[in-house]
């Protein structure tokens, strides 16, 4: 089937609202559910065919996540979607005032490479849970991955509900031409544009999760030790190719010093010494991102680590003594090194970070709540954790998605929900009483009444 004709099949099917109930949308997610259950194994191989992910990073990031929001889904789902009942307004009591969720219609998916499984099923349990049918497009540089979802869902779903379309640049392009009623896109700020322009032809909304240089801010009062942990945790974690991993630290120059120590300190605690594609690392994707990584090692001053394997794709976690002017620090590195800068004081921090692109992410560490306070309210960002990285994406109730840049909308949770649905509103209004006051002819009587009903 081509893909005008999937899509014109998956649109004919919505139109029936053979699967839009309640009941329909709770079996989808527990199909969905049952078809990651049942294929942890394959799911895992495949991810570490493509990228030599460790089993428990694969299960934990790539299936747990899911398994997780589907129920929280399911649990939901009948209060979400119930209508809500709102008031009257002067102009139109009396009256019944209720707004409907309903779905958008056939949508697309189009997911990322470096979480293949995550970024095209997570958004997916909020179109299934909204009542739409949808397409997925996942990255072909995760190459065994997706043609593994394309194999498990045309096994598990009938393709009125949901359908893969494998393929790279003609395949998308001929997707991005076809009146899809939503397209949810996850990826680079390039491709974002691309997406947005084709989607503006035909006036579908889109929903963009992009990336940026998201900071890790380590304050004068930070506690060292935790925050060099859970940077590290966060940058190395799929081998910092992660769309909201620490691209850089920005820390206060009193603790800089220490903070490099700890860090090595901490990278020999996490590895032993010992990076092993496949059991306790991650490889980078290809070979184009691998010289990307390693260009970048070659032009900058490395302060610990800087080994690289081409043969495996190896990259070791690397800090590198930068500051705002350095090539790394001009694109997201996606990758795990990690560059160094300092401030003098948190006006400085806070003007430097203003003037750059707004993140997808910020994590800031410190003990002062005046400090927290004025990052927070001052400095536009995504989302992000005090004294954490990246924990704030598990939570289901807190909305995920970025700002400028870094994208546009938000979902996981309720907020996926809603991503994937349309409100209408509708009045009902009683056959009596029916007073003459708005009514034709017009006088200045009637004027008057309007304008002291409105004081």
């Amino acid at each position: 089937m081509t893909i005008q004709k999937l899509v014109e099949h998956q649109k004919k099917s919505f139109q029936k609202g053979d699967f839009s109930s309640l009941s329909k949308r709770k079996e989808s997610l527990n199909t969905l559910k049952k078809l990651l259950q049942e294929n942890e194994q394959e799911i895992c191989s495949a991810i570490r065919e493509d990228f030599g992910k460790p089993y428990f990073e694969s299960y934990t990031s790539e299936i747990a996540t899911i398994l997780h929001e589907i129920d929280h889904h399911l649990k939901n789902l009948d209060k979400w979607a119930k209508p809500d009942q709102v008031g009257n307004s002067i102009f139109t009591f009396p009256s019944r005032n209720k707004v409907y969720k309903k779905p958008l219609g056939t949508v697309l998916i189009i997911g990322a490479w470096n979480y293949p499984v995550h970024l095209t099923f997570q958004p997916l349990v909020g179109a299934l849970s909204a009542g739409n049918n949808a397409i997925l497009k996942p990255s072909e540089l995760a190459v065994q991955t997706s043609a593994l979802i394309k194999d498990l869902v045309e096994q598990y779903f009938s393709p009125s509900i949901l359908a893969v379309v494998e393929g790279a640049v003609d395949e998308t392009q001929e997707l991005l031409s076809q009146p899809f009623d939503k397209i949810f896109f996850t990826g680079s700020s390039r491709v974002g544009k691309i997406v947005m322009k084709a989607a503006a032809e035909q006036l579908i909304p889109v929903t963009l999760e992009l990336g940026g240089k998201s900071p890790a801010i380590v304050h004068s009062d930070a506690n060292i030790e935790i925050a060099s942990k859970r940077i590290w945790w966060g940058k190395t974690m799929n081998a910092g190719q992660i769309c909201v991993a620490p691209d850089f630290v920005l820390i206060h120059q009193s603790v800089k010093k220490k903070f490099v120590e700890v860090s090595q300190q901490v990278l020999s605690q996490f590895y032993n010494n010992d990076y092993i594609t496949g059991e306790n690392y991650t490889q980078i994707i290809n070979y184009d991102h691998f010289e990307r990584l390693e260009n970048l090692i070659e032009q900058s001053e490395v302060i610990h680590g800087g080994t690289t394997n081409r043969e495996t794709r190896f990259i070791e976690p690397t800090m590198i003594q930068a500051d705002w002017d350095s090539v790394i620090m001009e694109e997201e590195i996606f990758g795990p090194l990690l560059p160094i800068l300092t401030y003098k004081n948190l006006d400085e921090a806070k003007e430097r970070l203003i003037k750059r692109n707004s993140p997808l992410a910020l994590y800031l560490f410190t003990e002062s709540q005046d400090v927290e306070s004025e990052i927070i309210e001052q400095v536009p960002f995504g989302g992000g954790c005090i004294n954490e990285t990246i924990s704030h994406l598990t939570n289901p109730n807190l909305p995920f998605g970025g700002v400028g840049h870094s994208g546009m909308g938000a979902y996981h949770g309720k907020y996926s929900f809603d991503c994937f649905t349309r409100l209408q509103s509708v009045l009902k209004k009683p056959i009596w009483p029916d007073p003459d006051f708005r009514y034709p002819p017009i006088d200045t009587d009637k004027l008057k009444w309007l304008k002291k009903l409105l004081k």
